[in-house]
């Protein structure tokens, strides 16, 4: 191998330490929103669960159906602010990566199924 392939290869493999590394970052940022949170049901809004830390709504999931798109939705809101923009302005996540990342700790760490993570800026308070 030449020292030119050996330098390609080892420069692939700091990549994918650091891909690694921020993963496992985001990973533990995201559980340490979860610690703590409460869970509020309202009777003014039955299909909706609030996912609440020192006042502030953060999640908000919603199972119900949805006249605009004429189907039953399990859509998982996450504060723009609190959450959404993190991934975006700190992990330099695209709206599809921070919904796939975002899709992934709640199916593990929640363990909702079947659930499409978006942002939402202003949610129920």
């Amino acid at each position: 191998m030449e020292i030119k392939e050996k330098i390609q290869e080892l420069e692939k493999q700091i990549e994918e330490l650091k891909n690694q590394s921020q993963k496992e970052e985001m990973e533990q940022w995201f559980k340490s929103l979860l610690n703590g949170l409460e869970i509020e049901i309202r009777a003014d809004r039955p299909n909706s669960v609030y996912y609440k830390k020192n006042g502030k709504v953060f999640f908000e999931l919603y199972q119900g159906f949805s006249e605009l798109y004429q189907r039953s939705e399990n859509m998982f809101y996450c504060d723009y602010n609190l959450v959404w923009s993190v991934f975006n302005n700190k992990y330099n996540l695209n709206y599809d990566e921070t919904q796939a990342f975002a899709k992934s700790m709640v199916e593990q760490h929640l363990k909702l199924e079947a659930v499409t993570p978006i942002f939402s800026l202003i949610l129920q308070r």
